[in-house]
């Protein structure tokens, strides 16, 4: 079952540039306990990631994965803080509601102005606090990325350097409040060849996939983070 989630996860995160964790995390959870399969997916993804981010290093909108970098520093602590006051149900039935909404006003062609460096500052922000309040962070960077309407190679060059920089430091964050066991870093070392095997199944997927489908595959992705928030929410 872990290696399957991990097989699945890592196909769909080179495919469509994100999603590791929204499909590999509760794959796995049906497995092992959810906090190993978080820690585990933090490590496999940040291979993905890195992987993605080196490729895409001579395409990847610098200034803009700076800014949504810097938000996500500011908002990892806000994240801790609204974790302690506001229950988790709640986070993740406000999380489900925006990003359905954020799906909604994408695919009726909401742009975003290219001068305008707020929206990326708020969801860096957004996404730092969910990182480390739900550990899921990627629904506001999809949202605002796509709404730049980017290349999907410019899109998941500038996501997943994000990604790679949370990733890192996330794991310092686990090995600081003792969270990182040997258990979970060798589940994640024997998973490393299923993430290959990935990778190259999705590298196989990326030449059927045009723009425009693309972005619907974003779209649907970002729907099932969306759904699969609301339904925890009110499954408790």
């Amino acid at each position: 079952m872990v290696g399957g989630a991990v097989l699945v996860a890592a196909t769909a995160q080179y495919t469509a540039g994100f999603g590791f964790s929204l499909l590999g995390v509760p794959l796995m959870a049906l497995a092992i306990d959810t906090r190993d399969a978080v820690v585990i997916a933090v490590w496999l993804g940040l291979v993905t990631s890195a992987v993605q981010t080196v490729e895409g290093r001579s395409i990847v909108d610098r200034p803009v994965a700076r800014r949504l970098v810097g938000g996500t520093l500011i908002g990892i602590p806000i994240g801790s803080t609204v974790f302690v006051a506001v229950p988790e149900r709640t986070l993740t039935a406000i999380l489900g509601v925006s990003v359905l909404i954020a799906v909604v006003l994408l695919a009726r062609g909401v742009e975003l102005a290219t001068a305008r460096r707020g929206p990326e500052w708020l969801a860096g922000i957004v996404s730092g606090a969910l990182a480390s309040s739900l550990s899921t962070n990627g629904p506001p960077l999809v949202a605002v990325l796509q709404a730049r309407r980017y290349p999907i190679a410019v899109f998941r060059a500038t996501i997943n350097t994000v990604f790679a920089f949370a990733n890192v430091v996330t794991l310092f964050a686990f090995v600081i409040t003792d969270e990182l066991r040997l258990e979970q870093s060798w589940w994640a070392a024997v998973c490393l060849p299923l993430v290959g095997i990935g990778l190259l199944i999705g590298s196989r997927a990326r030449r059927l996939v045009d723009e425009v489908r693309a972005r619907r595959l974003v779209l649907t992705l970002l729907g099932v983070a969306g759904c699969s928030a609301v339904v925890s929410a009110v499954a408790g």
